[in-house]
């Protein structure tokens, strides 16, 4: 649990740009912010340069997630090996594992890393072929980086005329990585690329932001992390949860109630209101509101989010909890939540603290339960913030700041161990 943040001003947009197709007539100005109307693209090999609109605007929904899902793709490509910025504003991606090449416009190069890039282009593909997405771009990267391929040269800039140079000749082998890595890499960028088209359709029909500043902030991640393949990967969620538990979708739902026995109940807190200490049983009582009851013989009451209940309630060591009585399932219960960016930290406003659920989906590619060894470090980060760290910090940096955990709950097995 952490404390719930203060109101604040309005967000600012969360702007992007890179030219991308002849300029349509723009969506509607809350859907996609860009940083500038549109922009002289390069001149794409062999053709012409036309006045373009950002990709991220484009009417076309799936059109928009595409272009933002490659450019993740090429941006963690460039930064992983190290790629120096083109002279000639295209970027040549060499795939000696494939056979292959793919050419890059480049809009805009980042000392931080956010580059913008044009859709690429198979080098040698006729002129009316179209460019290559991102399903086929995460494909052909993974190749490249299976088990004993050879990473030849892996990028560099095309040359200024004439055919591409040849590569430069067999350089280091990339590093070994697990078989089925790659199918299952072009699996999430699927599964983020049509996630992403949904959540920006949602977004450009229902655009008005809600009345609280800093959950409408949260709500407006739509593409996610520049810097990652599958920002908005989220394997096993359907399309109804999706609709629910999505902080892109204005998601919002009840979370589901466990009573916990004593014997099995492990709890730690470094909370505390005008100096005096409470309990992670007791926030927890107070975040269920009105009419939930606790149970004779149960200590406290654990919310969970509703996906990770049900699959919970079948893990063998949880069933034989419940069969005990040692947790009791007192289903769902009290006023709605709403997901944040990440997804399995949830929000209600009004409530003194954020709660920070286990959430065993695959969100962008890691499980998010949390760790026992977490929790323990959150209420200790908490205690050495509150102990004079965090002044000697301020003091030196006003602006610093670290979000604290200084309160959890969870359930250890009869054994005792978590």
């Amino acid at each position: 649990m952490n404390a719930t943040p203060a109101p604040d001003s309005p967000p600012s947009p969360y702007e992007r740009a890179v030219p991308g197709t002849p300029v349509p007539h723009p969506p509607g100005p809350e859907s996609v912010p860009r940083q500038k109307e549109a922009a002289r693209a390069p001149e794409r090999p062999g053709g012409t340069t036309v006045d373009l609109l950002d990709l991220l605007d484009h009417p076309d929904t799936r059109t928009a997630a595409q272009a933002a899902a490659v450019e993740n793709l090429l941006r963690c490509w460039v930064r992983e090996n190290d790629l120096a910025a083109p002279h000639d504003g295209t970027l040549r991606i060499e795939l000696p594992a494939s056979g292959a090449a793919l050419l890059v416009p480049v809009h805009h190069w980042s000392p931080s890393g956010w580059h913008r890039f044009g859709l690429p282009l198979l080098a040698g593909a006729p002129e009316q072929a179209p460019p290559v997405d991102a399903v086929t771009v995460a494909a052909l990267l993974a190749r490249q980086t299976a088990p004993g391929t050879p990473a030849a040269d892996p990028g560099r800039p095309a040359p200024p005329d004439g055919p591409p140079a040849a590569p430069g000749g067999p350089g280091p082998r990339c590093p070994d990585s697990p078989a089925g890595e790659g199918a299952d890499l072009v699996g999430r960028v699927a599964d983020s690329v049509r996630r992403t088209a949904v959540f920006i359709r949602d977004r450009r029909e229902h655009p008005a932001d809600p009345a609280d500043h800093f959950l409408a902030a949260e709500q407006a991640l739509l593409l996610g992390h520049p810097l990652h393949p599958t920002p908005k990967g989220r394997e096993g969620l359907s399309d109804e949860e999706g609709r629910l538990y999505s902080p892109e979708l204005r998601g919002s739902f009840p979370l589901h109630w466990m009573a916990v026995a004593p014997s099995v109940l492990a709890s730690d807190s470094a909370w505390t209101e005008r100096g005096r200490p409470v309990s992670a049983e007791q926030l927890t009582m107070r975040l269920a509101g009105p009419g939930l009851s606790l149970p004779d013989g149960c200590a406290a009451v654990l919310p969970l989010h509703p996906w990770q209940m049900r699959e919970v309630r079948h893990r063998p060591g949880t069933a034989a909890l419940l069969d005990a009585g040692l947790l009791q399932d007192l289903g769902p219960h009290g006023t709605p939540w709403h997901p944040t960016s990440s997804v399995r930290t949830v929000y209600r406003s009004g409530a003194p603290a954020m709660l920070k659920l286990s959430l065993g989906l695959r969100i962008t590619n890691s499980r998010r339960e949390n760790l026992r060894k977490e929790l323990h470090r959150g209420t200790e980060v908490h205690r050495l913030l509150r102990g004079g760290l965090f002044e000697q910090w301020r003091s030196v940096h006003p602006g610093f700041d670290i979000v604290r955990d200084p309160s959890w709950l969870a359930v250890d097995g009869p054994d005792g161990n978590p």
